[in-house]
């Protein structure tokens, strides 16, 4: 039935159509405007990548590329004045992009030519619709590893924007940057498995020590002895020259080339690099002196712009816009934001909102498929993509239009993706759509056309676009091998001097060297290097929390770089002999306070020197309670702060309501006999004034602390900060004050025990944590006892148990503690000075649920259980009782969470939290041999676990615990007499907590650092993927039921081996021969380590395969092949194998029941006539870990 036109139905869809008009803009094509290479992780170990490459390139197939990084920013060009940095555009960094790029040009081709050699290539861009991105190096845009001799850039690559973002090859990058005589990167190619096994070894060596001028060396070196098989393409901006010594890393990428055709192409290129650099060569600079006579003198302002210079301006900003003016004058680009934009009285824009552009044009585009072009759908389908996976993107809407207003105003899009982590996630999704999708760019940016705007750069939807789409979806899918490889000299300034700078003035020395021991750790860096850099650091940390220099800006992470040149040299000239924090004189907070700050600088460095306090701070805001209670409770961490009696009253007092005790003052020159001459001194004489400072120096004298000082006034008199140490050591006033600095704030410096339970709710730890009887309390030898209940703590658990550790030396959490917060308790003895106790069930064994392993027994889980259930409704303050909806769950859940950890793994790990103590474990079950669980239970209890592995949705988890009640209320009498007397086991606990406590030492021994590398997961042998193939392709035409088979799941091949929620293929072919669940980290090790990298010739022998799951069976040697053989341990699974295809919700790991599946006649098994040979090599898998947050960008 037809809706009448002024019905209110009718009135409400015209004004939602008007509403959606409103939002969209009528935007009808969506088109690159600039774009960087997406975010890449390898998802593979550095050691899985390298092996990878070697055996490629051994194998002929392709040859390995080598670039520097060169340490800046990015900076994109699309032609003309369409200038972009990562998420923005019209910025510092674009403007000094633009400047930087005009200047290069000026030095290439002269002062005559450049002009119309910077158009040429500029039109070719625009009418090509490329993109160039700049890696822009600068003094003044942010400091990373050094300040770089010469500002300039770097092309790093060009996309095709006319071809969906296509990025062109090293070898086009390099002829393009050749036909414009742009700077390219130095490249480095090395086609031979000698060469490509030298780099690695090259790196390998220079990593803790490498330099620019080391690390080009030992390049050059190996294409000097591979001649014919390694060549180099050289810059026109050597790093060593432009950048400097300081150098970032090296980039190695694996090209595909089973042919020389592109090394004959490089080779060229390097006769073209070298003839370019004959006519430019480094020293060449702009011919500043014969720009003055020139008429056109305005526009030469920006080839005379010193960059350096203007950046020390207070307005920076405004005179690169002034610059850029006189060159563009009225043509010049102008971007306002979209929102709200008027002329006159005329709005020209409404919101647009990217969302509803994209799913109004993916609505008529599936009405009339012919409407909008490719790129337009891809974007608009990306777009879409990126709401459905609620990923935090801003879309940055912005106006383009000059200021002569010749050309018609442009609307563009910036996408600026705030985390990481979603590149990952929306490629995941692109391969589980079953295909790659426009792709997530970085300095993303979109133009946005409106229909009926002009637009000269319409790309048609033709058969020439599809076929471009179809050959960058195939080079989408072929694996990315690329490895970022950094130096120590850069990392340690970069992750540690300069990132390090807020743990250093906001925590303190201690907490500085305890950061910058772990960075060091991490890095798996020489015991050498380890020594070497951490009294580096100490000095580092005395100097920044010293007087600086004056001649220098304040310190940040902006201007370090300053700060630590002068701090190296002094380094090297042994000005930072530091005694160890241990030997600290002083605790807590020591105020130093005067009439003025200035007169008391010479002071406060003098007694920072007697008392080995390297912490001086000249603002008492800049304190924290925090800072205080760590400069009494942690050695070294002591804080000399200087204030001023007008200026500081309210930030003393405001920290002496909570920590008096751990502040002491000490006056100068502000007694009542001394103030008088102190204000005359210093010109004061404003009566109103003078009785206001006479008022708060009396305030003062009355502040609440735990010492008040007073040091004669001469103490801030003297020259220099020699003089000034002369004078406390000899005047008998002085020497006093000193002495009793020295005794004040003294606390207890043995450390401290942190008690915890890695275990499930109701194992019975809150029963044990209230039986800590007087006896236990007895052998705690003085150290002061706290017993924590998770439940009740407000706020974050362990930063409300850090605050409790600063004035308690033994605690007891009462929390379930599960292995993904071990290293929060493993933090917490770090800053506590604290030894960590876990305590345990005993009798703990491996139990086999489904394909994984659990360190606690399922009669354990069941007890734990029955434990829940039989609390009385409502009365647990953790709400888990029987009155708590799927309590049994929630139990289960807890135990999943210990999924292969087998007890001789979680032992292990439970020894390098903080410095362990052998766990404390108390009895459980009787000690009887243990029952086996009713048939009812064992299979309702696997079920849960099972379902809860594979995160099924809520309505399962719901029949779940149904089950789980029913089942454990129908055997009730099954837990009669299971579990150990409760009297028994709290004796036997308060007994072994005591035997702890009193065993204490009153020192933690130092040790070298422990190795804390990512966790192996696996010790593998892996396959060569396309060798693998072409033996699946071997075996479907040998058995036509196997190509069917393989046939119908053709349509997989595209899906993430990953996602378990789809069918897929496996596609890094392995043989699994040890998993973490099975063997401790040492043991793997132990084990494995010597054969990574060695090959194995392998047979594979059979295919057995069912409708969930596939694999190979492989007949493995007992020895490595090779020269030098080694002997071949045998896999853990009996079913040695290579999984090939997972169905939906199944794991691989499923496929070591394909031989009971055969058994049961689930699958079928085809034995192979002849037995087909593989080669593989030994790997190490590893558990993937978080980013690190920290970045040098």
């Amino acid at each position: 039935m037809s809706q009448c036109a002024d019905s209110p139905a009718a009135t409400e869809a015209a004004m939602a159509s008007r509403k959606r008009s409103r939002r969209t803009q009528n935007i009808t094509k969506i088109q690159l405007e600039a774009v960087f290479h997406p975010k890449f992780e390898n998802e593979k170990s550095d050691t899985q990548i390298r092996q990878q490459m070697l055996a490629n390139v051994a194998a002929n197939q392709g040859y390995l590329e080598v670039s520097l990084k060169h340490s800046g920013s990015l900076v994109l060009w699309s032609g003309r004045q369409r200038f972009y940095s990562k998420n923005s555009t019209n910025n510092a960094f674009t403007m000094v992009g633009e400047i930087l790029l005009m200047q290069h040009f000026a030095r290439c081709y002269g002062i005559d030519k450049w002009r119309s050699e910077y158009d040429r290539c500029s039109e070719y861009l625009h009418e090509n619709r490329l993109t160039c991105s700049f890696e822009l190096v600068t003094s003044m845009l942010g400091q990373h590893g050094d300040v770089p001799i010469r500002d300039y850039l770097i092309l790093i690559a060009v996309a095709d924007r006319g071809n969906s973002g296509r990025f062109y090859s090293t070898n086009e990058l390099v002829a393009f940057a050749h036909r414009h005589r742009l700077p390219h990167n130095d490249v480095w190619i090395f086609s031979s498995k000698k060469a490509s096994e030298q780099l690695f070894k090259a790196y390998d060596s220079l990593r803790e020590e490498g330099t620019t001028t080391t690390v080009i060396n030992g390049l050059n070196q190996i294409i000097a002895e591979n001649d014919g098989k390694s060549s180099k393409v050289a810059s026109l901006y050597p790093h060593d020259l432009f950048q400097g010594n300081i150098l970032e890393g090296i980039v190695i990428r694996y090209v595909r080339n089973k042919d020389d055709s592109a090394v004959t192409e490089m080779e060229q290129l390097r006769v073209m690099s070298d003839k370019l650099l004959a006519v430019v060569p480094p020293n060449n600079k702009i011919d500043v002196p014969q720009l003055v006579p020139l008429a056109d003198n305005t526009k030469n302002a920006v080839l005379r712009a010193d960059l350096r210079k203007l950046a020390a301006m207070d307005d920076f900003e405004q005179q690169l816009l002034s610059v850029l003016h006189q060159f563009h004058g009225a043509n010049q680009r102008q971007i306002s934001p979209i929102f709200g934009r008027t002329d006159g009285d005329k709005k020209i824009d409404d919101d647009i909102n990217m969302t509803h552009v994209a799913k109004e044009i993916m609505m008529s585009y599936r009405a009339d498929s012919t409407k909008f072009d490719q790129d337009t759908i891809r974007l608009a389908q990306l777009i879409e993509a990126l709401d459905s996976l609620n990923i935090h993107v801003t879309y940055k809407l912005l106006i383009e239009s000059s200021l002569a207003g010749r050309d018609g105003d442009r609307k563009l899009c910036i996408l600026h993706v705030h985390h990481d982590a979603s590149f990952q996630k929306y490629n995941k999704y692109c391969n589980r759509e079953g295909s790659p999708g426009m792709e997530l760019f970085r300095g993303f940016c979109i133009e946005l056309i409106a229909n009926g705007d002009d637009d000269k750069n319409l790309s048609p939807n033709n058969e020439a676009e599809s076929n471009s789409l179809s050959c960058i979806e195939q080079s989408n899918r072929e694996e990315k091998l690329m490895l970022k490889m950094k130096f120590l000299p850069y990392m340690v300034r970069t992750f540690i001097c300069r990132n390090g700078l807020p743990v250093l003035q906001n925590s303190g020395g201690v907490a500085f060297e305890k950061y910058a021991m772990g960075q060091l750790t991490r890095w798996e860096v020489s015991d050498v290097s380890m020594t070497k850099w951490i009294s580096f650091f100490k000095g580092w940390s005395h100097y920044c929390t010293s007087l600086l220099p004056e001649c220098l800006p304040p310190l940040t992470s902006n201007t370090y770089l300053q700060h630590y040149k002068e701090f190296d040299n002094m380094y090297a000239n042994d000005h930072f002999n530091i005694p160890s924090a241990h030997e600290c004189l002083c605790r807590g907070l020591l105020v130093i306070v005067g009439v003025s700050r200035d007169d008391l600088k010479s002071l406060a460095a003098a007694m920072s020197r007697e008392l080995n306090c390297q912490r001086i701070m000249q603002n008492m805001s800049d304190i924290s309670e925090r800072d205080v209670l760590l400069s009494v409770h942690q050695n070294g961490n002591s804080i000399i702060c200087i204030a001023s009696i007008e200026d500081d009253l309210g930030n003393v007092r405001k920290l002496t309501k909570s920590c008096s005790d751990a502040i002491n003052i000490v006056h100068v020159g502000n007694c009542d006999e001394d103030l008088e001459g102190s204000l005359a001194r210093m010109g004061i004489d404003d009566k109103k004034r003078l009785k206001k400072l006479n008022g708060m120096a009396k305030a003062w004298r009355k502040a609440k602390c735990n010492n008040m000082l007073q040091l004669p006034k001469e103490a801030s008199m003297q020259l220099d900060v020699d003089a000034t140490v002369s004078f406390l050591r000899s005047d008998d006033s002085a020497k006093s004050v000193m002495q009793t600095i020295t005794t004040l704030n003294q606390t207890d410096d043995r450390p401290g025990l942190i008690v915890y339970f890695p275990s499930i709710p109701g194992s019975g730890k809150s029963v044990l944590c209230s039986s800590i009887c007087e006896a236990t309390f007895a052998s705690c030898d003085d150290r002061s006892v706290i017993v924590r209940e998770g439940d009740s703590v407000k706020g974050k658990f362990y930063n409300e148990i850090e605050k409790d550790m600063l004035t308690n030396r033994i605690a007891v959490l009462d929390k379930n503690v599960p292995p993904m917060s071990f290293s929060s308790v493993h933090c917490l003895c770090s800053v506590s000075n604290c030894i960590s106790a876990a305590v345990l069930p005993s009798g703990m064994q491996d139990t086999v649920v489904g394909n994984d392993v659990y360190p606690f027994s399922l009669q354990f889980l069941a007890a734990c259980m029955n434990r829940v259930l039989n609390r009385k409704q409502n009365s647990h303050i953790g709400k888990l009782d029987s009155a708590t909806p799927n309590c049994c769950m929630i139990v289960a859940k807890f135990y999943c969470f210990y999924r292969n950890i087998s007890a001789s793994v979680l032992r292990e790990r439970l020894m390098n939290v903080g410095k362990a103590n052998e766990p404390i474990e108390y009895p459980f079950f009787q000690p009887d041999e243990l029952p086996d669980l009713p048939e009812e239970l064992k299979l309702a209890l696997g079920r849960a676990i099972n379902m809860l592995a594979r995160d099924i949705n809520c309505t399962d988890v719901n029949d779940a615990e149904s089950a789980l009640r029913l089942a454990i209320q129908n055997n009730q009498t099954y837990f009669d007499g299971l579990t150990s007397p409760l009297e028994h086991t709290k004796e036997i606990f308060n007994t072994k907590l005591s035997h702890v406590i009193s065993s204490l030492p009153d020192k933690i021994e130092s040790q070298a650092p422990t190795r804390l590398s990512q966790t192996i997961k696996i010790a593998s042998l892996d396959f060569d993927y396309e060798k693998f193939c072409s033996v699946l392709g071997r075996i479907k035409n040998s058995f036509e039921h196997v190509k069917h088979y393989f046939d119908e799941r053709e349509g997989h091949r595209s899906n993430d081996e990953n996602d378990t929620t789809q069918n897929r293929f496996i596609r890094s072919f392995h043989c699994t021969f040890a998993h973490c669940s099975q063997v401790t980290q040492s043991e793997m090790m132990a084990s494995f380590n010597h054969l990574l990298g060695c090959n194995v010739d392998a047979k594979a022998t059979a295919l057995l395969y069912s409708d969930k799951i596939a694999a190979v069976e492989v007949e493995i040697p007992k020895v490595t092949s090779g020269s030098t053989q080694h002997l071949v341990p045998r896999p853990r699974n009996e079913f040695h194998h290579v999984t090939v295809w997972c169905g939906q919700d199944t794991e691989a790991k499923e496929s070591n029941e394909l031989p009971e599946y055969i058994k049961s006649n689930i699958a079928k098994k085809i034995l192979f006539e002849e037995p087909i040979s593989l080669c593989g090599s030994f790997s190490f898998w590893y558990e993937q870990e978080p980013e690190d947050t920290l970045s040098d960008k």
